[in-house]
């Protein structure tokens, strides 16, 4: 369907693709993975026609209709979710107008006269247009969509301002999804979806019949989808055929093979070199050499295997600040009838690590913008203590980044004047380095504009970092990094993140939004997490209990009391009814028991595992920054057993994933046979 022939764009001089080609075939699904601003996205808005691109040809059929979902959601926020969902069918819209216009006219026209006819042929045409995109039952469609993407009936008629940046992206997709195009091009689509959409998702792109090529960071998805990988490096593009496990597979041993000849090759240049440097003014060598300079002068050199690096960094050290850092004082904030929170009493105290959480849409996002002042409360206040500076990281930031700015020009007006000069050592230390600098800002790619707003933090110390999906798009290892430069952060830290294992590194204390209400949990966010499903499991025990023994549904816990106090130690003792016996209280006490001892070695053999997938990720973090540095990438004696050793460690971690997995499932059962 659509052919792709050594196509070549350069941003910024930078060549991001360089001689791509590739065929996608009708109704195949394509994932494109690759490194962080190795041109995945740009592959994308090429073949949407969003790009043009500096050589090459792309070739497609006639009509071919193309639906392109950005990394970012850019709607028309005045507009309702039913409306902005409606716009999909903008053709069947125009055309179900015209034909109640044509009804009218045709009532008021002689049957018999030419203007009849051609009324009534105008409207057949319409017609057809409605009946082949089913233009009768729009709202219905819509609905199904809708609900599929999580939204309820009331969300319907809410203005599109009220969503958070992720239910944007919701309202972008579902869009795109009514309006079926032939070709699905989808940047990182289950970004900002929960599993129950991405299972949701997933099965829609099974079955629309339709052509997906979509870039993605998630092995699952792809494993599903895809019956082909495309791979991007140094702006090329190597095709794989089947899932991202067989991928990897193909990809690991293609890499050891290209190293092997990379080796050879250079054991051969360097032997032909050091050839012509002995002999080049021994004349009765003379022949021999000159052919030795011919014979290099026609070796196609093979390019080193590439290995993706991670970002390098510490924040600043904070400066000091006084104790009560933010207090908010009958905080409240609404969009028109919409109310997110209100009655907002809390307050943060210097070095306070702190998780925020809640479902999507309970207000973290807008939370987090009063906090940073980029919006006023419409209830209450926020108010800041002494000498507190405050760095603020936005989820979504399209406003500063679409412009021609360069990255070197961006950040040195970041800079204080006496440090501009190290902004180039600045972006070297995220990624952007040689002609990357002059790359211009709405050139980059989801995970270089991830790279570049941290960046730009680094010039001006705080002392409170607001940090709203700080890793959106980030690969495993600078993810790390990450995690690491805040773990050693000396100030204060509010985060929302969606990564639990990110949360659990980062933060000491979870604040919860539910209801439009505040709760605190002491802790880290595992602790949180194991709170919330002993709250769970204890509500369903008392259910259970004032039902004669009746399973029911237990419903999301509520705290009745300030969650501050921590998780109790103690399950209050229930009411005995007053027919049971004495024995019946015996055996139900020791049945309780033996369901707490199997609980506890349970919790320990978990903790243990976990011990060990920490120290598994450790050690493959370590090799990959070791596998990284160019000494060891050209030194094959040293790299050989680092890919294996990183091998052995993968299969390690993954069998501990598999029976990490596997313990909680039985301890989900003895909770719910509890």
């Amino acid at each position: 369907m659509i052919s792709l022939s050594n196509i070549e764009l350069t941003l910024g001089r930078r060549a991001v693709l360089n001689g791509v080609s590739l065929n996608v075939r009708d109704n195949e699904c394509i994932a494109v993975v690759g490194p962080n601003g190795c041109g995945k996205s740009t592959l994308l808005r090429v073949i949407a026609g969003l790009e043009r691109p500096d050589a090459g040809i792309i070739n497609m059929p006639n009509r071919t209709t193309l639906g392109y979902l950005p990394q970012e959601a850019d709607l028309d926020v005045e507009h309702s979710l039913r409306e902005e969902l409606l716009g999909a069918f903008a053709e069947v819209r125009a055309a179900l107008a015209e034909m109640a216009e044509l009804e009218h006219r045709m009532g008021e026209t002689d049957p018999d006269s030419p203007e009849h006819e051609r009324v009534l042929r105008r409207y057949t045409d319409c017609a057809h247009v409605v009946e082949h995109q089913d233009g009768y039952h729009l709202d219905s469609l819509v609905g199904r969509v809708a609900g599929g993407l999580g939204f309820s009936n009331a969300d319907l008629d809410r203005s599109c301002r009220e969503f958070s940046g992720g239910w944007q992206m919701r309202i972008l997709l579902g869009k795109l999804l009514l309006r079926k195009p032939d070709v699905l091009l989808l940047d990182e689509p289950t970004n900002h979806l929960d599993l129950e959409t991405t299972l949701w998702l997933e099965n829609w792109i099974k079955t629309c019949n339709r052509t997906v090529v979509m870039v993605s960071h998630e092995r699952a998805t792809m494993d599903r989808l895809a019956q082909r990988i495309v791979c991007m490096e140094y702006g090329k593009a190597d095709v794989y055929t089947g899932g991202y496990s067989k991928y990897l597979e193909q990809s690991a041993a293609k890499r050891e093979a290209l190293w092997d000849a990379y080796d050879r090759q250079k054991k051969e240049i360097e032997a032909m070199e050091g050839f012509i440097r002995r002999f080049r003014y021994t004349a009765s060598r003379a022949a021999l050499v000159q052919s030795r300079i011919k014979m290099l002068d026609k070796i196609e050199r093979i390019e080193p295997p590439f290995h993706p690096t991670a970002i390098h960094f510490d924040f600043p050290a904070a400066p000091p600040s006084y104790r009560d850092v933010l207090t908010l004082r009958n905080l409240g904030h609404r969009y028109g009838d919409l109310r997110v929170f209100s009655g907002l009493e809390l307050t943060i105290q210097r070095g306070e690590k702190i998780g925020l959480v809640g479902v999507n849409g309970a207000g973290k996002s807008t939370l987090l913008r009063l906090l940073a002042g980029r919006e006023p409360p419409t209830e209450g206040s926020c108010e800041y203590g002494g000498k507190v500076r405050m760095a603020y990281f936005a989820q979504y930031d399209t406003a500063t980044l679409n412009s021609d700015e360069t990255l070197l020009q961006a950040i040195e007006a970041e800079a204080p004047t006496q440090e501009a000069h190290r902004s180039r050592d600045l972006l070297g230390a995220f990624l952007f380095s040689g002609e990357d600098v002059q790359k211009p800002l709405r050139a980059l790619s989801g995970g270089e504009r991830t790279r570049f707003r941290l960046a730009r933090m680094l010039f001006s110390p705080a002392n409170i970092l607001l940090l709203d999906e700080p890793t959106n798009h980030l690969d495993v290892t600078s993810r790390a990094t990450v995690e690491k430069a805040l773990h050693s952060y000396t100030g204060t830290l509010i985060v929302v993140s969606h990564d639990r294992v990110f949360m659990d590194r980062v933060t000491e204390k979870i604040i919860e939004i539910e209801d439009g209400k505040l709760k605190v949990y002491p802790g880290k966010y595992n602790d949180y997490l194991a709170y919330k499903e002993r709250l769970l499991a204890e509500q369903a025990g008392a259910d259970e209990e004032e039902g004669g023994g009746a399973k029911t549904q237990a419903s999301a816990p509520t705290l009745s009391r300030s969650p501050q106090a921590g998780p109790s130690r103690s399950t209050p003792a229930a009411a005995v009814p007053p027919r049971m016996d004495k024995e019946q209280r015996i055996l139900d006490r020791e049945a309780r028991k033996a369901l707490s001892r199997q609980k506890q070695s349970l919790e320990k053999k978990i903790k243990a595992v976990e011990k060990g997938i920490e120290k598994e990720e450790a050690r493959l973090a370590e090799i990959d920054r070791q596998l990284a540095s160019p000494a060891v990438a050209s030194d094959y004696s040293r790299l050989a057993p680092l890919t294996e050793e990183r091998r052995q460690c993968v299969a390690r971690h993954e069998e501990l994933l598999r029976e990490w997995a596997a313990l909680h499932e039985e301890m989900e059962k003895l909770e719910t046979s509890g």
